[in-house]
C-alpha cells in the first residue's frame, strides 16, 4: 500500500497536508506488519481529524482491518460487528473516493470482504433467518456486484414469498449468463437456480412449453445436467400423460432420451408409442408409413447397441441388437406374443426377405423353412407355431412344412402344455382340419379343444373358451355338452362375479376387505385405487359384456384418473351431476369432464356399483344399455366411500353395428346363467325398430306373463325392456327360459335362458 501513497502524492498534495501522508504512512506500514489492531487505532484516530475523514484510503484501510481481525475468533466474538463496520466504511469510502479510482487498488480485499459477509449471511440462511440473511446477501452485492450475494438474496427472498424479487434476480441473473456464453466467458459465476425456479414455476401452472424453454437454455449454459434432466423427463412425462400416442408425443420423449438414454420410464414410453404408431399404421393399411416407422425404429435399437451404456439399457430394452435383422426378428415376436397378428406377420416378412441369400423366389422359401425349423427348435411353442403357419400360407404345396405341422400336433398334443402352448397346438390343428377333414382329423380336433378348454378356465379366458365351446359343438354335434357349459358359466360367474367382491363374506364366509377410499373431501384429494380393485370392477364389467355378447372394454388410466376427480366432486358436494360448474367444491375440468361421459352410482362403490348399473330398474333401463354398449372400448371407473363413477360412454371401439341386426343383445343371456343373475329387468337390444314389439316367454314349457315397458330411445343401442312373472327364490333347481320377441314388422328373434341354482357365498 505504500506504493498506491506514492502514486496518488503528485495530486493529492495540492489538498492534503503532509500530516496526513504521515498519517497514511503510519496505517500502511502496520498494514505491511500485519498488525491490523494498529491499523484499527490509527483510522479511529484519523476518524476525528476533518482533514483525515476526507480521504478515501481511510475508509478502504479500516475496513480491511476489521475484515482481518474478524477472522480471530475471540476478536470477533467480542466484536460481532466487526464485518458489518467494514461494510460501512467501504461505503463512506466510495462516497469520498470520486470515479472509485483509488477502490481499484483495493479490489483484492473488498472481495476477500464479500467472500467473508457471504459466510456470515450463509450461517443466518442455514438457520431460516431468512429475512436477515436478504439483508446482508444485498450489502455483500453493493460491495463488488458478486454473483453468489445476488442469487442467494433472491433464494433467501423466496422463503418469505417475496416472488416479485426472485422473478426480477432470477431474470438478472440468466440473461447474465447467456451475455457470459455469447461473449465465450467460461469462467463466470454462475449457478443453476434461476433456471430451476422459472422451470418449477412453470411447471406448476402447468405451462408446459414455457418450463422446457428454460430446460432447453439452461442446457447451452450448463449442458447435460442431473437436475435438468430431472425437470425435462418429469415434465414431459406430465406433458404427454393424456395425450393419444402420435409423432408430437414421440419428439417430445426423443428431446428427453436424447440426455438419459437409459432411464427406463422414457424407454418403455418410446417403444410404446413406436408399438402404437405400427399397430395404427397397419390397422389402417398404410404399410408404407409402418415401414417408415419400423425402419426408423430398427435403426435407432441398431446405433443404441454402441452406447456406453448399453449394458444399462438392454436391461429394460430388449429390441436393442447389433444387426437390423436382430431386431426385426424380436418386433415380429413381439407383435405376436401380444396377439397383433396384422402387424407381427409383417414384420415376420421382412426380415425374411432381409435375411434370405437373395431375392428370388426359391431363396426366400428356403428361408422360410429355415426360420420355421429354428424356431420350432429354439423360441417358443406359440411363436414357432405362428411362423409355421406364416410359411405354409405361402407355400401350402410344400411337404416339408407340412410334415412338420403334423410332427408339432403328433409330439406336442401328448405332452403337459400351458394355455398359450396348448392354444399354438389348437391353432395348428384347426389349420390342419380345414385342409384335411378326415375322421381323424375331427377326433384329435375334439380331443385338443377339450384340453385346451380347460386351460382357458382355469386361465380365466372365457371368451376364448367360449369360442372354442361353440366350435367343439360343431365338430362334435352328437355329444351331450349340458354339463360343459353349464361348467364353464359356473366358472366364468365364480371368478369374474363373485370373486371381484369388495365388500361382504368370501366362499368360506370370512369377511372380505372392504374397499376404503384413501381421498379426502377436505383437501380436495381424489385418492387413487390400488389397481386389484380396478381389476375386479373390470372383470365385472367384462363378466356382463361377455355373457350379454358385446365386446370386452379395457380401463385406461388417464380416465381412471379423470373418473376419480370426477367421484370426488359428487362426494364432496354430496349429489350426483353428469354438468357440475365450477362453484362446485373440489371442482376440476378433468372431473366434470368425466362426468358428462360416466354413469354416476350413489351409495354403492367399485364393483358393486356395476351391480347397480345393470340391476337398473328404470323403465328405460339407460344405465345397462350404456354398460353394454356394443362399440364400447375404453372405460374407466373411480369411487369414493359413497359414489361410483364408471366411465361407460364410449364409442372408440371398432364394432360393426350392422352385426347386432341380427344378433340381440340380451340380459339375461342365451345360454346358461346362475339364477342370481336373473335381475329385475330383461333387456334385448337389436339394431332394429323395436317399436310395439311383443316379448312372449315359456319358462320349462309354460307360458308366463311378461310386462312389456313402453320403447324409449337415446341410450346406447336400441333396447327393449320388459319383466317376466316370476319370483326368483320359487324357481327350481334348473330352469329353461324360451324367449321370442316379435318386432312390429313381423321379424322374430327366439333364444332359450337356462338357468341353474349357484351361489358360492352361501
Amino acid at each position: 500500500m505504500r506504493r498506491l501513497i506514492r502514486i496518488f502524492l503528485p495530486v493529492c498534495l495540492t489538498t492534503l497536508s503532509l500530516v496526513s501522508f504521515g498519517q497514511l504512512d503510519k496505517i500502511e506500514i502496520a498494514i505491511e506488519d500485519g498488525n491490523f489492531k494498529r491499523v484499527e487505532k490509527l483510522c479511529l484516530n484519523a476518524f476525528e481529524s476533518k482533514e483525515m475523514r476526507k480521504i478515501p484510503e481511510i475508509y478502504y484501510y479500516y475496513a480491511q482491518a476489521m475484515y482481518e481481525l474478524s477472522l480471530d475468533e475471540i476478536y470477533f466474538d467480542k466484536n460481532p460487528d466487526a464485518v458489518k463496520e467494514a461494510l460501512k466504511a467501504v461505503k463512506k469510502g466510495k462516497r469520498k473516493d470520486e470515479g472509485h479510482n483509488i477502490l481499484e487498488a483495493f479490489e483484492d480485499e473488498i472481495n476477500k470482504l464479500a467472500v467473508r459477509q457471504n459466510e456470515l449471511a450463509m450461517k443466518q440462511y442455514n438457520i431460516n433467518k431468512m429475512s436477515k440473511a436478504a439483508g446482508m446477501f444485498d450489502m455483500s452485492y453493493q460491495l463488488n456486484q458478486n454473483r453468489f450475494a445476488y442469487l442467494m438474496s433472491a433464494k433467501s427472498a423466496l422463503t418469505y414469498e417475496d416472488s416479485a424479487k426472485a422473478d426480477s434476480t432470477y431474470a438478472n441473473l440468466i440473461q447474465w449468463y447467456n451475455e457470459d456464453l455469447n461473449a465465450g466467458d467460461e469462467e463466470a459465476e454462475q449457478s443453476l437456480d434461476p433456471h430451476v425456479y422459472f422451470i418449477n414455476k412453470h411447471w406448476e401452472s402447468k405451462k408446459y412449453d414455457s418450463a422446457k424453454y428454460f430446460i432447453a437454455n439452461g442446457r447451452e449454459i450448463f449442458g447435460n445436467d442431473a437436475k435438468l434432466n430431472y425437470y425435462h423427463k418429469e415434465i414431459t412425462m406430465e406433458q404427454i400423460k393424456n395425450m393419444t400416442p402420435s409423432n408430437l408425443m414421440m419428439e417430445y420423449i426423443k428431446e428427453v432420451i436424447n440426455y438419459v438414454p437409459a432411464d427406463k420410464d422414457l424407454l418403455h414410453q418410446e417403444n410404446a408409442i413406436y408399438i402404437f404408431l405400427i399397430k395404427n399404421k397397419m390397422n389402417s393399411d398404410n404399410t408404407e408409413a409402418a415401414d417408415l416407422l419400423i425402419d426408423q425404429f430398427v435403426s435407432e435399437k441398431v446405433a443404441r447397441s454402441t452406447s456406453k451404456e448399453v449394458a444399462v439399457i438392454k436391461e429394460t430394452d430388449v429390441f436393442v441388437e447389433k444387426k437390423p435383422e436382430n431386431v426385426l426378428w424380436k418386433l415380429s415376436e413381439y407383435f405376436q406374443t401380444y396377439n397383433h397378428l396384422v402387424s407381427a406377420k409383417h414384420v415376420l416378412n421382412k426380415y425374411i426377405v432381409q435375411t434370405a441369400k437373395d431375392s428370388s423366389e426359391s431363396a426366400i422359401a428356403d428361408r422360410w423353412g429355415v426360420i420355421t425349423n429354428y424356431a420350432y427348435d429354439t423360441k417358443s411353442l406359440p411363436f414357432a407355431a405362428f411362423i409355421l403357419q406364416q410359411a405354409i400360407s405361402k407355400y401350402p404345396n410344400n411337404i416339408k412344412l407340412t410334415d412338420l405341422r403334423r410332427k408339432i400336433i403328433s409330439d406336442k398334443s401328448v405332452v403337459r402344455a400351458n394355455v398359450d402352448e396348448q392354444g399354438a397346438i389348437y391353432s395348428l390343428m384347426s389349420d390342419e382340419y380345414a385342409e384335411n377333414k378326415t375322421e381323424d382329423n375331427r377326433t384329435k380336433m375334439v380331443e385338443i379343444n377339450d384340453k385346451y378348454l380347460g386351460l382357458l378356465i382355469a386361465a380365466n379366458r372365457f371368451s376364448s373358451a367360449n369360442d372354442v365351446m361353440e366350435e367343439q359343438m360343431m365338430l362334435d354335434p352328437d355329444a351331450d355338452h349340458k354339463q360343459r357349459l353349464e361348467f364353464i358359466a359356473r366358472e366364468d360367474f365364480y371368478q369374474n362375479y363373485f370373486l371381484t367382491k369388495t365388500k361382504g363374506k368370501d366362499q368360506e364366509g370370512k369377511e372380505i376387505e372392504a374397499f376404503k377410499w384413501n381421498g379426502s373431501t377436505s383437501g380436495c384429494d381424489a385418492g387413487d385405487i390400488e389397481l386389484d380393485i380396478q381389476n375386479k370392477v373390470a372383470n365385472r364389467i367384462n363378466y356382463f359384456r361377455r355373457n350379454a355378447g358385446v365386446p370386452e372394454v379395457l380401463f385406461d388410466q388417464a380416465t381412471n384418473e379423470y373418473c376419480q376427480k370426477a367421484a370426488l366432486m359428487m362426494t364432496a358436494n354430496r349429489k350426483l351431476d353428469h354438468e357440475p360448474t365450477k362453484s362446485w367444491r373440489c371442482f376440476s375440468d378433468e372431473g366434470a369432464y368425466a362426468a358428462k361421459h360416466s354413469l354416476l352410482i350413489k351409495d354403492a362403490n367399485t364393483s358393486l356399483a356395476v351391480t347397480y348399473i345393470m340391476d337398473d330398474k328404470n323403465p328405460s333401463a339407460g344405465n345397462r344399455r350404456w354398460l353394454l354398449y356394443p362399440n364400447g372400448r375404453v372405460y374407466g371407473h373411480g369411487s369414493t366411500d359413497d359414489v361410483a363413477v364408471i366411465w361407460a360412454l364410449d364409442d372408440s371401439g371398432s364394432t360393426d353395428t350392422s352385426q347386432y341386426m341380427d344378433n340381440p343383445v340380451c340380459w339375461p343371456p342365451k345360454g346358461d346363467v346362475p339364477q342370481l343373475m336373473l335381475l329385475t329387468n330383461w333387456t334385448f337390444s337389436l339394431y332394429r325398430d323395436l317399436t310395439d314389439a311383443t316379448v312372449e316367454i315359456k319358462q320349462d314349457g309354460k307360458q308366463i306373463d311378461v310386462a312389456v315397458e313402453k320403447y324409449v330411445e337415446g341410450y346406447g343401442a336400441p333396447t327393449l325392456v320388459f319383466k317376466p312373472s316370476i319370483v326368483k327364490t320359487s324357481l327350481p333347481e334348473k330352469s329353461v327360459f324360451d324367449v321370442i320377441v316379435t318386432l312390429s314388422d313381423g321379424r322374430k328373434y327366439s333364444y332359450a335362458v337356462r338357468t341353474f341354482s349357484y351361489n358360492p357365498g352361501r
